[in-house]
């Protein structure tokens, strides 16, 4: 079983991040998901300051493939598995019912509920499509063959977005960022996010305000 240190983890940086959304229309594209909505990985927009001095700060968020899953734990068929190997949670559609007990237990809203009356969310394109990534064999992601960045990284037009080994990713991070990760600042730990240069209660609020900011409208519903 790999050290927690070696399974994968995202990092976003507000201040390199455009807003552009091309990264959840990558993740749409590659995966064929819907049109109309983002929903494994969304990008909500933020006002900071008061006037005349207001920013608008863009997030973009998806499964952060926490380092206790609360959605594996609840899952009454073990559908959903966090790969021993790099930490990568999937969900198998062989073996999910649809019960949507991952979309209620995630408190990020990132489980979501609709296809085919089953749940999907991000596998960091361990695999293409609902389901992808379930069936591929448990070893680190970066040493199978044929494997691609997650085109939410790979499309990024500012480079907000990264994904790999936390001990790496944690390297690429500032000292700032990598303190807070490892505090538990945001998100409790789960991802690696780069304090906005004027404020880092903002991108703090708005990555645990997961009830007004992060949720799809199908998450668990």
């Amino acid at each position: 079983m790999a050290n927690e240190s070696e399974h994968w983890v995202f990092y976003f940086d507000p201040n390199r991040c455009i807003g552009c959304h091309a990264c959840s229309i990558s993740c749409k594209q590659f995966h064929g998901r819907g049109s109309d909505t983002d929903d494994w990985r969304t990008v909500t927009h933020h006002e900071v300051g008061e006037y005349p001095n207001v920013q608008d700060v863009p997030i973009s968020m998806s499964c952060m493939h926490c380092h206790d899953a609360p959605c594996e734990k609840v899952c009454p068929t073990n559908a959903i598995e966090k790969r021993e190997s790099d930490g990568i949670v999937t969900i198998s559609r062989d073996d999910c019912i649809g019960c949507k007990y991952c979309g209620w237990a995630c408190p990020f809203g990132a489980v979501v509920y609709g296809d085919e009356g089953l749940m999907s969310k991000c596998n960091m394109c361990l695999g293409q499509g609902s389901g992808g990534g379930a069936d591929v064999e448990d070893t680190p992601k970066h040493e199978l063959e044929d494997q691609v960045d997650p085109n939410c990284v790979s499309d990024c037009v500012g480079e907000a977005i990264k994904a790999g080994p936390q001990n790496e990713i944690i390297e690429e991070a500032s000292q700032a960022a990598a303190e807070r990760f490892k505090s538990g600042a945001v998100a409790n730990g789960r991802v690696i996010v780069e304090p906005l240069q004027d404020s880092t209660s903002a991108v703090d609020g708005s990555v645990d305000a997961t009830t007004e900011v992060t949720t799809p409208f199908n998450a668990g519903d």
